[in-house]
């Protein structure tokens, strides 16, 4: 190590990616707020936490830097999906929360435009998902069982409105179940989406517009909705 010493290292960094545009500059909506948590209305094309070969700020910096202190996430929804998502503001409330959303306690309802029509309508989707891989695929043996219950809301077209409330919270879950039920969400090549000529969705079309859970610390009732920003998505 001797010989290292007052040696001249130089190390050649590469240039730093362009980050895509992100909503950086724009007031992150605050649905509900107290001393414990934030519930934020997330918009779409950012993720919440920090995941490889992705560059640019999380939502938990952008909350972080606009609230002036470090927020700590208890879940997490997918990069393009919009809606209410919790973050907490102490290390009280992230293990309260986390234990709520462990144990199935918080009331998930989501938006979807799936293509075709669901049948049966409405009803429970129970499987195995192998959440190993890019893909969640739904499997017969192994993985973790995954519960969705869904209900078909309106026609949009080729397109349905349906409104899907979360059992279990396995990532993608939503998404494998509904292609599963051969109704890939619209704008979602990853769950086997095929775009026709005229159509244009900027994202898999899922959105995060309910949350209520009991206040696991001040012992209250928080019920919140967030409005999808786009019309296709709204009852």
């Amino acid at each position: 190590s001797s010989d290292l010493a007052g040696a001249l290292i130089t190390l050649q960094l590469p240039e730093p990616e362009p980050a895509e545009p992100l909503p950086e500059n724009i007031p992150l909506v605050i649905i509900y707020e107290d001393d414990e948590l934030i519930v934020i209305d997330k918009p779409a094309g950012v993720l919440v936490v920090a995941a490889p070969g992705k560059s640019g700020p999380t939502l938990l910096d952008l909350v972080s830097a606009q609230q002036g202190y470090r927020v700590q996430p208890v879940h997490r929804i997918d990069e393009g999906t919009t809606g209410a998502l919790v973050v907490v503001k102490t290390d009280a409330a992230r293990v309260a929360m986390e234990d709520l959303f462990r144990t199935h306690s918080v009331e998930r309802h989501y938006l979807a435009l799936v293509t075709g029509t669901p049948s049966p309508a409405a009803g429970i989707i129970q499987s195995q998902l192998d959440e190993n891989g890019d893909v969640v695929r739904v499997v017969q043996r192994g993985g973790r069982t995954a519960i969705t219950r869904y209900e078909t809301l309106a026609r949009r077209g080729r397109f349905c409105l349906v409104q899907c409330q979360l059992e279990t919270g396995r990532r993608n879950q939503i998404r494998a179940h509904m292609q599963a039920l051969g109704c890939p969400l619209a704008g979602d090549r990853k769950y086997g989406f095929r775009v026709r000529a005229g159509e244009s969705f900027p994202r898999p079309m899922l959105h995060s517009f309910r949350l209520a859970f009991r206040h696991p610390l001040l012992e209250t009732d928080v019920r919140v909705e967030s409005a999808a920003p786009e019309a296709v998505l709204r009852p």
